[in-house]
């Protein structure tokens, strides 16, 4: 279940993916350009709208514990290389081309070939399997809503031809791989594993294919059978292969292997692409000055208590101990209070988390990431977000009790980065996924099911089963480094004890360009 809203921003298109993930998981997934240029910053703010008797607030969670419920992770957005490309025998950059350079440098006895190089370009041409194989698919439902059938059938024989092509080459690579390693070894494993997800993604596709193909009432279904035929033809490759992903009819444990297997290729061919973060220790350290010098504060203050406790007052007296108390009270809030303090007032700087992603292959920084999370009434935040929250809703809202709201702000910096034809052309952009977990949302909730009785037609009193649910909006706002929004998102989750039911878009008549946000 997925919104899809796409943006531009400064002439590049950018995608912003709202989806759930699980009845306990929202996801964002957002999209940022690498640059080979010049580095940008953008800030991406998340504001949470809860009702008051969620009890999601700072008196009742603490900011580290709300902190914890938001896991970021980063991956390079799959290669964007056609199937022309990755068959173009000339092109120097396709996986495929690099592959048959290795693996033919690899039998000649060279030792300047990297394992770890070849089996990341393997990976790398699986992904560009996958990527294309999803373009190919978009590109049939297009063609299908104002194309010919002809071009429909075009495509299905490019795709067919092509694909089959790009493995009968790879193959040929593994034949001659194995001839060179009798005994195998891991180089020959991450072959084996490549042509098995190759195999399985192609297998799926051309089924994929083959039912947009019958739905379609232009073509006659001996014009698009070979497809099936393709299907087929994987299937049995990999029976004879004696690869784990082979369909045994009837058989429970072969399904329930081939599920797995299936989900275990996905993640192997696309750990090439994920990014690794490495958190910076600076928050805490900064968190250590502050706690000290919170706690230096503290002394002061309970220090010149004591001493006019001393002079004005008698020792062990009430007076005395009221003094001695007042300044042990104060200590823990003045510590509070200074870090509250200089948050609002440079959260740039004193940060909750720091992180930063480092390019796989070249070590190279991409990104830096500064987390600050706030926890106030709706009454503190921007006019401009209260107006947007305001709509699609009640128009008392105003006078029902106050919103509480998680606010959680990331503030990326996408360092330059230049591409290299040997490592990585292929990269455009990096996708970060915001993984959030709404445990603390559902735990006040009353329990979704609830009877009522309601007058029937026939002059009777019908039973109806209804599930309260509860509404949580959160606005999700991007702004570019005049802090000025220029993308906004307002989405309401519909939820009930048992997590969240659905997903919707409200449309903002709000223009967010010149919006003040910070």
């Amino acid at each position: 279940m997925r919104v899809i809203y796409n943006a531009l921003s400064n002439g590049v298109k950018k995608v912003i993916d709202i989806r759930i993930h699980s009845s306990r998981h929202l996801e964002v997934k957002i999209t940022y350009p690498i640059p080979n240029h010049s580095s940008y910053k953008k800030d991406i703010d998340y504001y949470i709208f809860s009702p008051p008797q969620l009890n999601v607030s700072a008196n009742v969670i603490k900011r580290d514990a709300m902190l914890r419920k938001f896991q970021a992770h980063a991956r390079y957005s799959s290669p964007e290389i056609t199937i022309d490309e990755l068959v173009d025998s000339s092109n120097i950059i396709s996986p495929l081309y690099l592959i048959e350079l290795y693996a033919h440098q690899l039998i000649a006895g060279s030792s300047k070939v990297d394992d770890e190089i070849v089996i990341h370009e393997i990976q790398t041409l699986c992904n560009s399997f996958r990527h294309e194989a999803s373009a190919t698919i978009q590109e049939c439902k297009d063609i299908m809503k104002r194309g010919t059938a002809q071009e429909v059938l075009s495509l299905l024989y490019h795709w067919g031809s092509e694909t089959r092509e790009a493995l009968h080459r790879y193959r040929g690579i593994i034949e001659k791989i194995d001839c060179h390693y009798p005994n195998g070894n891991k180089i020959c494993s991450a072959f084996a594993w490549g042509d098995e997800a190759m195999s399985l993604l192609v297998e799926t596709t051309h089924i994929d294919l083959f039912r947009l193909a019958q739905a379609y009432p232009l073509l006659q279904r001996d014009t698009y059978i070979f497809l099936i035929t393709y299907a087929k033809d994987e299937a049995q490759h990999r029976k004879n292969k004696n690869y784990i992903s082979v369909i045994i009819p009837n058989s429970k444990d072969n399904k329930e292997s081939r599920v797995y297997r299936s989900a275990e290729l996905k993640k192997w061919t696309q750990s090439v692409l994920y990014l690794q973060p490495v958190e910076s220790k600076s928050p805490k350290r900064i968190g250590g000055i502050l706690a000290g010098t919170a706690a230096a504060i503290a002394m002061t203050f309970a220090t010149l208590t004591a001493i006019f406790a001393e002079r004005f007052f008698l020792k062990n007296s009430m007076q005395w101990a009221l003094l001695i108390i007042l300044a042990y009270v104060f200590k823990d809030r003045i510590k509070e209070g200074l870090r509250a303090f200089f948050t609002r007032l440079v959260p740039r700087l004193f940060s909750d988390q720091v992180f930063f992603f480092y390019a796989p292959r070249t070590k190279r920084k991409i990104n830096k990431t500064k987390v600050v999370i706030r926890m106030h009434g709706s009454s503190k935040l921007p006019t401009f977000i209260q107006r947007v929250r305001e709509e699609g809703d009640s128009p008392f809202i105003d006078m029902l009790p106050e919103e509480d709201v998680v606010h959680y702000t990331r503030f990326v910096k996408i360092f330059q980065h230049e591409k290299k034809k040997a490592l990585g052309p292929w990269i455009n952009s990096i996708s970060v996924v915001i993984r959030l977990r709404i445990d603390d949302w559902l735990k006040e909730m009353d329990d979704s099911e609830d009877y009522r009785y309601v007058p029937t037609d026939e002059h009777e009193i019908e039973i109806q089963q209804e599930s309260k649910v509860y509404h949580v909006h959160i606005i999700i706002t991007e702004s570019g480094d005049k802090h000025k929004i220029e993308d906004l998102h307002h989405v309401k989750l519909i939820m009930n004890k048992q997590g969240i039911i659905r997903l919707e878009h409200i449309e903002s008549s709000f223009v967010p360009e010149n919006a003040p946000l910070h």
